[in-house]
């Protein structure tokens, strides 16, 4: 798979431009181009994750990567005339949507009577999981993976968001993050870096089976770790 994105824009001359590309020895800001090799295509796969820093073009191509835009944004779409318990699944399982806020680390039970704009972000952030693993989508995007919430939260939000997507098989997710610290976490099937232009895949063992093992986690999954964290 190749994606090509371009953007352009007026190449402007005022006179603070022009002194910024003398000082800075700028050439014209009026183009931008990135070209992505992603190998991906005959695997296997159910989560793919894009890192790079801010400005990199990571929400670009995921615009383009299904063909069509298909991006969630876990933020959006919430009724706040209703508590979230009421807004995940409306028509659905009242087990099956306690169970996913449940899962991806709501546990918290006041907080699902409450309306989404009421929660904290770290609340936020597991009740659009919850959404998203409940809706189940084929094909999606997550743009800001995790970037407005506590690094504890993101690393163990990513941790149950992979255990619960795995669950819907064939369904596929692409996340765009600027984090790096939430790869051993994710254990995602793949890893594209829009800084190196460097993809990384999970190693196929002798057996024809995907090592779990490809991104190291540096720190151990304890109880003593998870019960420091706050909601």
């Amino acid at each position: 798979m190749i994606i090509n994105v371009q953007h352009s824009s007026k190449d402007f001359t005022s006179y603070r431009a022009q002194r910024v590309k003398s000082l800075f020895n700028a050439e014209s800001g009026a183009n931008w181009a990135h070209q992505a090799h992603l190998d991906i295509e005959g695997l296997d796969w159910g989560i793919g994750l894009i890192v790079g820093t801010s400005g990199s073009g990571k929400t670009s191509i995921g615009k383009q990567f299904f063909g069509d835009n298909k991006i969630y944004d876990l933020y959006a779409g919430w009724d706040n005339t209703k508590p979230v318990v009421d807004c995940i699944l409306p028509d659905g399982n009242f087990n099956t949507a306690t169970g996913a806020l449940a899962s991806v680390g709501l546990g918290d039970v006041p907080s699902w009577l409450r309306p989404f704009n009421a929660l904290s972000n770290g609340q936020q952030f597991r009740a659009g999981l919850a959404r998203l693993v409940t809706e189940a989508p084929d094909e999606v995007v997550v743009d800001e993976f995790t970037s407005v919430i506590d690094r504890q939260i993101a690393k163990v939000g990513a941790l149950a968001f992979a255990k619960n997507w795995r669950r819907n098989q064939g369904k596929k997710v692409v996340l765009l993050s600027c984090h790096y610290d939430i790869i051993e976490w994710l254990q995602p099937d793949w890893v594209y870096d829009v800084n190196t232009k460097v993809l990384k895949k999970k190693a196929i063992s002798a057996t024809g089976h995907k090592s779990s093992l490809t991104f190291g986690r540096s720190t151990e999954v304890t109880g003593s770790y998870l019960k420091s964290i706050i909601i």
